[in-house]
């Protein structure tokens, strides 16, 4: 097992592939001086250990650690969910009621859509709902459909989905806040839902 440091240096050729001495001269520069007292450093190892690469112990070592790795990372993408999905939300409610903010509350809006039987009309009232349209105003309310659905288009095509490596797909729309501001007043100002 020791080493003999007062032998002679005689030396003998051993036959082995050139990626293998490649590799072996690479890892003998970071071991020892030379190629002699690197293997001999190995082999004093494995003989110290009682072990061989192909053992059984190695290889369900190595096979464990595989497995180890496995679960962390499982137990690793739990965490993030669970920060994710829970204490990130109850963070922010915590924080929002600490610092005095509260959400703003919608405030109570009439029905949107009346009962025409509930409404008292004249005579008058009734004819001038029946009536038909005149062009213009037909013609006027055309052009701002057209004008919306180019509108339309142009928010969809900003909206991308976005596949994240962990967690469902999600759709993302590339709308500064100022231009969004815009889009819901206009909309939302115009017509009654």
């Amino acid at each position: 097992m020791e080493r003999n440091v007062k032998r002679k240096n005689t030396f003998s050729a051993i036959s082995i592939n050139r990626i293998t001495a490649e590799r072996f001269r690479e890892y003998s520069k970071t071991v020892a001086k030379s190629h002699s007292d690197t293997i001999d450093t190995m082999i004093d190892f494995f003989e110290k250990a009682n072990i061989t690469p192909k053992s059984r112990v190695i290889i369900n070592f190595i096979k464990y650690q595989v497995y180890l790795d496995g679960r962390f990372d499982y137990i690793e993408q739990l965490l993030r969910d669970q920060e994710r999905k829970y204490l990130k939300p109850t963070h922010d409610m915590l924080k929002s009621l600490f610092d005095g903010v509260v959400p703003k509350v919608k405030e109570k809006q009439q029905p949107l859509l009346l009962d025409r039987n509930t409404i008292k009309m004249t005579m008058a009232e009734w004819r001038m709902e029946e009536e038909v349209v005149p062009l213009a105003k037909y013609n006027e309310a055309v052009r701002g459909r057209d004008e919306d659905r180019k509108k339309f288009r142009e928010v969809l095509r900003k909206i991308s989905i976005v596949e994240p490596t962990f967690g469902k797909p999600y759709f993302r729309i590339e709308l500064e806040a100022d231009e969004l501001e815009r889009l819901k007043r206009e909309y939302l100002g115009r017509y009654i839902y």
